[in-house]
């Protein structure tokens, strides 16, 4: 009875500690810059860069041809009149792009990294962002992500571990498997609910789906890179936008070109870090 009650213990000091890593790759995330509409207006001719101050009081600079293109997705991607989606940039390890929710509101957010890559393309930053944008709208926003993202690690955790404890380490394993399985299946029901209405917002905001070929593309050319251009990191379901994109492409009779979007290797920093 004694090494249970211990095991238990050991376990609720565990179930703390996961639940303050939510998502583990934010824990990646080094400074956040909001960006605000009243920014977005200030520079709305295109011709400057932007200066911004992080959170953590870093400088950053926003290279003018991404900043026209952020501007443009976030003006023509929209759920509703009125509203429209508001967009933040972190500096980060990972080539990546999620959610991120600041006073109360959900912020579309992209690594610096993953704007130097794909920031000169405004088809392929809104096939991004639209995808995001629509997880918001439907109610998967950050918060909901977060919490789901930290029940998964508490439970895998919590009951693999106690499974092994007492019965055998495969034990563990298989239930630690078992509950993978659980939340991909939840995932991809997620992702099968929102993949065709953000084909369908890029449509109505007047671009096409050809922005996930090149993603794609980009992803498999540069698989072997460290930290291998993790676009999708908690959002599977790239493969089936893909899908959904050449059906949408050969339904309509349209043709994607320019896909060989591939970066250079040693990217030239366009947008982040402003060194002092």
């Amino acid at each position: 009875m004694g090494i249970k009650k211990h095991v238990f213990i050991a376990l609720f000091l565990m179930v703390l500690t996961l639940s303050g890593c939510a998502h583990l790759y934010k824990t990646q995330i080094h400074d956040v810059v909001y960006l605000s509409d009243a920014q977005f207006d200030k520079s709305a001719d295109g011709v400057e860069d932007l200066h911004v101050k992080g959170v953590g009081g870093k400088s950053y600079v926003v290279n003018q041809q991404h900043l026209k293109n952020l501007l443009a997705v976030k003006k023509k991607v929209v759920s509703k009149p009125g509203e429209s989606m508001l967009i933040a940039l972190v500096d980060s390890d990972l080539h990546t792009i999620l959610l991120l929710s600041h006073d109360e509101k959900n912020y579309v957010a992209m690594s610096f990294n993953f704007l130097n890559i794909f920031g000169d393309d405004e088809e392929t930053l809104a096939a991004a962002m639209a995808h995001q944008y629509v997880h918001v709208v439907v109610g998967d926003n950050a918060d909901i992500q977060d919490s789901r993202e930290i029940k998964y690690f508490v439970t895998k955790e919590i009951v693999s571990t106690g499974v092994s404890v007492f019965t055998t380490a495969a034990g563990g394993y298989g239930a630690g498997a078992a509950i993978d399985e659980v939340k991909r299946v939840q995932d991809e029901g997620i992702e099968e609910r929102v993949n065709p209405l953000g084909i369908q917002w890029l449509a109505d905001a007047g671009y096409s789906p050809c922005g996930y070929l090149k993603m794609k593309y980009v992803m498999e050319k540069n698989s072997t890179v460290s930290s291998a251009l993790t676009y999708l990191f908690t959002h599977p379901g790239i493969d089936d936008r893909v899908k959904l994109s050449k059906q949408y492409l050969k339904e309509n009779n349209l043709e994607c070109h320019d896909q060989m979007l591939i970066p250079p290797s040693g990217i030239v920093l366009k947008s982040g870090y402003l060194q002092q």
